[in-house]
């Protein structure tokens, strides 16, 4: 059968190929075939997972430079840990800010996909180490920039701070901005001065400026972009439940706790003295004061809106630094020791030491929803929050911030988005 079809295939071509010259000439009304259009890849997506049991380096994508400038010790390793990285998560973006201006990248392939500037010029030259993350308000992320005051007529030159709200939504841009003229001790501070969003709520963002031993807050309204308050030596680190919480500025080294209406930043509790204090967020309407005189056990947990304790941290924790779950943990550490605390009652949830049951205390590097992201003896970890066990995946890196879309990790000084596994 093979030599007759091949018999037939070649006398039909062969016909096929004998028209007449006239054939030839004939104009061809039949349209040609379209050339074929190549299709565009499909954009990458992300998908959430919440939280994530592991991150894919397959995916790896860089973030720009100054995700991690000034950062860096010579051991490669982040200063601070990534909770003070000038970069805030924001479902599958990445706002990323520096001195002059916050960069907005698509964490699925890594494009700029928004961008501001400060509109003036920086307080202080290489600054980039000293930029804290921006936060989240409602559908805006706020960015404070500390810049110049040039001299004018017969008004000296001076210092700063613009506050930028930059839309979460495209095109990225600022939905508005306003400036904040600073004391004269920020142009002139001998310490590292530092300015950070802290929060809104009801009409009011917060924002503290900081600089040695000097301080400053004010409340600027969202909707007339007006300064609605100023509170001389406050550090905030909280807004929230109609209050502004910090540590007031009083003497050298000693701060008293305090709290201010949102609204109107009238006081509305005051703490002790307090040498030596630390006051940090700890959850919803809570702040961690740490101290050697801080009431009669050195280490609680306030109620923002009264000052008053809601609990007392376990004994021994008060050079620990913790860090919020989101959710309901304190995740501490401190030399070789890992130690969870229940955020609302400071219960001890479980404490994990060198040599503990043939375990290693592992090295945090992220604390979210419920997960601890670290490094092991055996390489990348995640531990359950609420009781240290190990989870079952290996999650392929150890990220320094995280939320559902993606894990950020440090390679060779350089930061990277992971995609996010479930």
């Amino acid at each position: 059968m093979r030599p007759l079809a091949f018999a037939l295939s070649l006398t039909v071509g062969l016909l096929a190929g004998c028209g007449s010259a006239a054939d030839d000439a004939k104009p061809n009304n039949s349209t040609p075939p379209a050339a074929a259009t190549p299709s565009a890849p499909a954009k990458r997506t992300l998908t959430p997972h919440d939280p994530p049991q592991w991150f894919d380096a397959r995916g790896q994508v860089p973030l720009p430079e100054a995700a991690t400038k000034g950062r860096t010790n010579l051991a490669g390793q982040v200063r601070g840990g990534g909770e003070d990285l000038p970069v805030l998560l924001h479902e599958d973006r990445a706002f990323v800010v520096s001195p002059t201006g916050v960069q907005v990248i698509d964490l699925a392939d890594g494009r700029t996909v928004g961008e501001e500037t400060a509109r003036g010029e920086v307080l202080n030259k290489d600054t980039d180490g000293l930029v804290l993350p921006p936060v989240l308000a409602g559908s805006e992320v706020l960015v404070p920039f500390l810049l110049t005051m040039p001299a004018s007529g017969t008004h000296t030159a001076g210092a700063m701070v613009e506050l930028v709200a930059v839309s979460t939504t495209p095109p990225y841009k600022a939905a508005w901005r306003t400036t904040v003229k600073l004391p004269e001790w920020a142009l002139y501070s001998s310490g590292k001065v530092q300015a950070a969003a802290i929060g809104a709520e009801d009409g009011t963002a917060v924002v503290t400026v900081t600089g040695g031993e000097d301080a400053v807050s004010y409340g600027i309204d969202t909707a007339s972009h007006a300064l609605r308050w100023t509170q001389p030596g406050l550090e905030a680190v909280q807004a929230g439940a109609g209050t502004a919480v910090g540590l007031l500025h009083v003497e050298p080294l000693t701060a008293v706790p305090l709290g201010v209406d949102l609204a109107t930043g009238t006081e509305k509790w005051r703490g002790a003295k307090t040498y030596a204090a630390i006051m940090n967020r700890a959850g919803p309407g809570t702040v961690r004061i740490a101290g050697p005189q801080v009431g009669d056990k050195g280490d609680q947990l306030l109620d923002v809106t009264s000052g008053q304790p809601r609990a007392t941290m376990p004994p021994g924790m008060r050079a620990m630094s913790c860090t919020y779950d989101r959710v309901q943990t304190l995740v501490c550490t401190h030399g070789f020791a890992v130690v969870a605390v229940d955020a609302i009652t400071g219960t001890l949830l479980w404490a994990l030491k060198d040599g503990d049951q043939g375990r290693k205390a592992p090295t945090v590097t992220a604390v979210w929803h419920g997960r601890v992201y670290g490094r092991g003896v055996g390489g990348p970890v995640v531990l359950d929050a609420r009781t240290g066990t190990d989870m079952p995946t290996k999650p392929e890196a150890a990220p320094l911030l995280v939320n559902s879309f993606a894990g950020l990790v440090l390679n060779d000084n350089r930061l990277s988005s992971y995609p996010a596994g479930g």
